[in-house]
C-alpha cells in the first residue's frame, strides 16, 4: 500500500511538472487566435493582437510594421500550417518556436520556423516581433 501511494505521489508530482502554467495557456490562445485571424483576414482581430511596435519580418527580409502587416494579412488571409510549436515564458514576455508550411499557389509549399516575441501588455498578450526562416530542402 505504501509503495502504491508513493508511486502515485512520484507520478502526480512529475506530471504536474510538465503541466501548462496560467501564462502558457493564455500565450497559446493567443497564438491561435492569430492564426484563426490571420487565415480570415480579421484586421480588427490583428489590431487587437498586435503590439504597436510589431516588427514583422518574413522570410524574404521584408520587415512590416503593424499596419502594414495587419493590411497584407487581411489582403491575403494567410494560407499557412502550424506544424509544431513550444512556448517558453520570461515574465512579461514569452518566445513561441513553431514549423510552418505556407502554402502559395504560385510558388508552392516552402517549409518555415518561425520566431515570435509575445509582450503582455495588461491581462493581454500581444505580439512584438515575428521573425521567419526558410528551412532549407534536404
Amino acid at each position: 500500500m505504501k509503495t502504491l501511494l508513493l508511486t502515485t505521489l512520484v507520478f502526480g508530482l512529475s506530471v504536474a511538472g510538465f503541466a501548462e502554467s496560467a501564462d502558457e495557456a493564455a500565450v497559446r490562445a493567443a497564438h491561435e487566435g492569430y492564426v484563426k485571424a490571420a487565415k480570415a483576414g480579421d484586421g480588427a482581430a490583428l489590431g487587437k493582437l498586435f503590439a504597436d511596435g510589431l516588427q514583422y519580418s518574413h522570410s524574404n527580409t521584408k520587415l512590416e510594421t503593424k499596419a502594414e502587416a495587419i493590411a497584407a494579412l487581411v489582403k491575403s488571409k494567410g494560407n499557412f500550417e502550424v506544424h509544431s510549436q513550444t512556448i517558453h515564458v520570461y515574465g512579461k514576455a514569452a518566445t513561441i518556436r513553431a514549423k510552418v508550411t505556407a502554402h502559395n499557389p504560385t510558388t508552392g509549399d516552402t517549409p518555415l520556423t518561425i520566431l515570435m516575441v509575445w509582450v503582455k501588455n495588461g491581462k493581454d498578450w500581444q505580439l512584438m516581433e515575428r521573425q521567419t526562416t526558410r528551412i532549407p530542402a534536404q
